[in-house]
């Protein structure tokens, strides 16, 4: 079977790890809270997350490597900026011009091509980078056009956040909400209503955890050797040397 839109495996692959060691190296830990039924689900998703920052498609990647392993993960991407970094459209991304007609329709007919075949988009609907904060959770119909008259699809909310706890990298904090279905004609309003509130319950969630700063609520994936180093690190190693205590890096209790 073709892969829609020119997706090379190999260039796949070497970008998904570029990726995936990227997001190993700058956070202090990848941890998920919530419910995994969208984990579970083995047909076409469209993953509907926020917006909060930079590295939102590196983590579209880590998340596809490790949870949806069985199938293919495909996401839009600006034309013109696509047409400066022409090797990642065989990555999987898929270019998009939102004011040119043509660029709309050939978008749809790939991500629909992606979906049929059981494969995993992820976008962000709402289009631009966005405070986690910010209510009310505005999304761009976009999505709700792509998916009516396809029963099989499922829409999943992810909640992104990138807070700072207590070490010296960020936390890359995940929920995801239970997948929506598409009833068959139901209109593009309805649907992006729809995603707009469950987005916003998932989101909500995920500050709850977040403001606890108490791993034990998140399933934790990812944890680096954590502390400040250097002379502040050599002084902690010396007091606790002192009192004959092992000498614990990380500041989380």
């Amino acid at each position: 079977m073709t892969a829609p839109g020119g997706r090379h495996p190999l260039v796949a692959a070497l970008v998904s790890r570029g990726m995936r060691r990227g997001i190993e190296r700058r956070f202090n830990a990848v941890r998920l809270s919530g419910d995994t039924e969208a984990l579970r689900h083995r047909g076409p998703l469209v993953v509907c997350a926020n917006h909060p920052g930079w590295w939102d498609p590196a983590v579209f990647a880590w998340l596809q490597h490790h949870f949806f392993g069985h199938c293919h993960g495909y996401g839009p991407m600006e034309a013109a900026a696509l047409r400066r970094y022409p090797l990642l459209e065989k990555a999987g991304l898929i270019p998009v011009d939102p004011d040119n007609p043509q660029s709309l329709r050939r978008f749809v007919r790939v991500a629909r091509d992606v979906l049929r075949q059981g494969n995993v988009l992820w976008i962000t609907p709402q289009g631009q980078f966005t405070d986690s904060r910010v209510r009310p959770v505005q999304l761009q119909p976009g999505f709700a056009h792509l998916v009516r008259h396809m029963p099989s699809v499922r829409l999943v909310p992810l909640a992104i956040e990138y807070p700072f706890w207590n070490e010296n990298r960020p936390e890359l904090l995940l929920r995801f909400g239970a997948p929506v279905s598409v009833d068959e004609g139901e209109g593009v309003r309805s649907v992006t209503a729809r995603m707009e509130e469950v987005l916003t319950e998932t989101m909500d969630a995920l500050a709850q955890d977040t403001c606890t700063r108490d791993a034990s609520r998140f399933t934790t994936f990812v944890q680096k050797q954590a502390g400040i180093g250097g002379i502040y690190d050599f002084g902690r190693r010396v007091r606790q040397w002192v009192r004959r205590e092992n000498f614990q890096p990380r500041h989380d209790p």
